[in-house]
């Protein structure tokens, strides 16, 4: 069972479900027909305080949206596929793959943003200004995804 951090009516329109070790994957209950998916990374290696700016950023969204966080065990070459060929990334690529030769796998925890269809536009355009990276997510690749 899920985690909700945002009960208090009004104070956000965010809701954030952060899921634990042995929870099912949320993916399977939700109604994609409806709903959409975006996974959002942060690649720029913002300091803790940078970071809950940031947090407090989202919290003021303007349209109901989830934020889910799932604890998963992955490959940590897998970390290095996704980030970005870009030189703005090159620090971070590079201490991903210092981790990749003591590490074979991670636990960490992924990020989804999930929405109805009509308003995904305005917030994409606004968590990327927010420096975050963000891949749409298809039903087959959600379903894949299995929690600790």
């Amino acid at each position: 069972m899920s985690t909700v951090f945002s009960q208090i009516e009004g104070a956000s329109k965010l809701q954030i479900k952060a899921f634990v070790k042995g929870d099912s994957s949320p993916f399977h209950s939700l109604d994609f027909s409806t709903s959409k998916v975006y996974e959002l990374t942060d690649y720029t290696l913002r300091t803790p305080l940078e970071k809950m700016d940031v947090f407090n950023e989202l919290l003021q969204l303007e349209h109901n949206c989830e934020l889910w966080i799932l604890p998963v065990r992955e490959e940590t070459t897998s970390l290095l596929r996704e980030i970005p060929k870009d030189e703005i990334y090159d620090k971070t690529a590079s201490l991903f793959a210092m981790l990749s030769t003591i590490k074979e796998t991670v636990e960490r925890d992924r990020t989804f943003m999930i929405a109805k269809g009509e308003i995904c536009s305005e917030l994409v355009e606004t968590l990327q200004e927010l420096g975050f990276t963000l891949r749409e997510k298809d039903a087959e690749e959600l379903l894949e995804i299995e929690l600790l």
